[in-house]
């Protein structure tokens, strides 16, 4: 037993500083984001009185996490210490060459890394604390779209298309027909790559510049595979801190106007990633809260709304629903993630469109409350002036000919040429109102 004492001491005192060094994650990460939010502070142009308040419980914050994180280094440090240094003392093991002894300590640094531990998200701990840094202050935000935007000028041209926007409900086929487009024409879109510093993708872009092969099957499972080319619904993020979170309600989103500034902030924003000849695709899920305005201020914009056979569609709400609140319970990453880019169509984080149409049920786990939602959006939809239709079966069925037709509409040059057809197997669920599938199916049939 006396024999192990020597290099016991130094090895445990290696694997407490290693055990430290991983427990410390947590304070630092705390200590990170409280200066973070102190700077966003400080940087933001609110009124001096409540700006200084703000600083003041930011700053209190701040000192009180550096605090912990301090005494939390001098425990381990202290701890590190007393294994090393005293406690061989007190048992005669003080015999090991100090050569030996730092290399047993060093062993015992690397033990903590090596053991293994159970993943809890594709995205790892730095990863998730640098989202957290860009995304949840939004004065910095703000500071990165004015450098994005400096020196960009985008005015109306008559007769010219500059944006084409596909929106409709969540699982109405906008992901696969915006990257058929993004793939066939002569487009620019946000696209993975650009995460988090969503707003100045161009200094971004300076720094991180990874592989943009496809890579895996997205989250939601439906058999389309995604990689950091890939072309996905990010620009919400701009209206997010433009607005403030303003049509952002504890329960429901609800419509609003651009203003003239934000709407200019909006095309020098979407023209700033553009080059000369090309044009601004976006999928957008949540423009309807905005499209009247929206197209009000830029009649050089295209907007096709995508519409589905409701019962399939509210059907594969229902099932994203209970497939993103699972992840969301076991991840909380994916909860914020999908937050902060303002995927509030299902999961943990569900709000409802506030269209002055709500309905009754509020039951998220019965397929009623998705057919009411479905019955709300398109109802509204169908109300719209200066936007076009597509059906989500017939670009299934026939994509090059809705190609096509977007084509014609944009007067822009797509390849409509051999698009593969996708295969989709209909579902036939049940334990739905019979009226209010009557409902949805009156709206659908209306619907041109």
């Amino acid at each position: 037993m006396f024999e192990a004492l020597p290099i016991a001491f130094p090895l445990i005192s290696g694997i407490v500083l290693g055990m430290g060094v991983l427990w410390m994650q947590a304070p630092f990460f705390v200590l990170a984001r409280r200066s973070v939010g102190l700077i966003d502070i400080l940087i933001s142009d609110l009124e001096e009185d409540d700006k200084f308040a703000m600083v003041n419980k930011a700053t209190k914050a701040t000192v009180v996490a550096l605090g912990k994180t301090l005494a939390f280094l001098a425990v381990v440090l202290g701890a590190t210490g007393w294994a090393y240094w005293y406690l061989p003392g007190m048992f005669w093991a003080d015999t090991l060459s100090t050569g030996w002894r730092l290399g047993v300590f060093t062993a015992g640094t690397v033990l903590p890394f090596l053991y293994p531990q159970k993943k809890k998200s594709a995205y790892g701990a730095m990863a998730q604390l640098f989202h957290h840094l860009i995304l949840d202050h939004y004065h910095i935000g703000k500071a990165l779209l004015r450098r994005q935007i400096k020196g960009v000028e985008h005015p109306v041209e008559e007769g010219a298309v500059s944006a084409v926007l596909v929106t409709g409900l969540a699982r109405a086929g906008t992901t696969a027909l915006v990257r058929t487009l993004s793939e066939r024409g002569p487009f620019r879109s946000l696209d993975y790559s650009n995460m988090p510093v969503l707003l100045a993708p161009r200094l971004w872009a300076k720094f991180y510049r990874p592989s943009r092969k496809e890579q895996q099957e997205r989250a939601h499972g439906d058999g389309i595979k995604v990689g950091l080319a890939s072309v996905e619904a990010l620009e919400e993020y701009f209206f997010k801190v433009v607005t403030s979170d303003r049509f952002v309600k504890k329960d429901r989103l609800v419509r609003h106007e651009l203003s003239t500034e934000e709407n200019e902030q909006y095309r020098k924003y979407f023209k700033s990633l553009c080059k000369p000849d090309e044009v601004y695709l976006a999928k957008n899920n949540n423009a309807v809260l905005r499209l009247p305005s929206l197209l009000a201020q830029n009649p050089d914009m295209k907007v096709f709304v995508l519409v589905r056979e409701p019962l399939e569609h509210a059907y594969s709400l229902y099932k994203q629903h209970l497939k993103f609140s699972k992840e969301q319970a076991e991840d909380p990453f994916v909860l914020a993630y999908m937050n902060w880019l303002g995927h509030h169509e299902f999961g943990q984080g569900q709000l409802s469109f506030d269209l002055n149409v709500l309905g009754a049920e509020r039951d998220r786990k019965k397929l009623d409350f998705w057919l009411e939602r479905w019955v709300e959006y398109y109802s509204y939809a169908q109300g719209l002036c200066g936007v076009e239709f597509i059906r989500y079966e017939e670009f299934l069925a026939r994509p090059s000919q809705v190609v096509e037709r977007i084509a014609k509409a944009t007067g822009m040059t797509i390849n409509a040429e051999n698009v593969p057809v996708f295969e989709k197997t209909p579902e036939v669920p049940s334990g739905f109102s019979p009226d209010l599938i009557r409902m949805a199916q009156k709206v659908y049939a209306e619907i041109e």
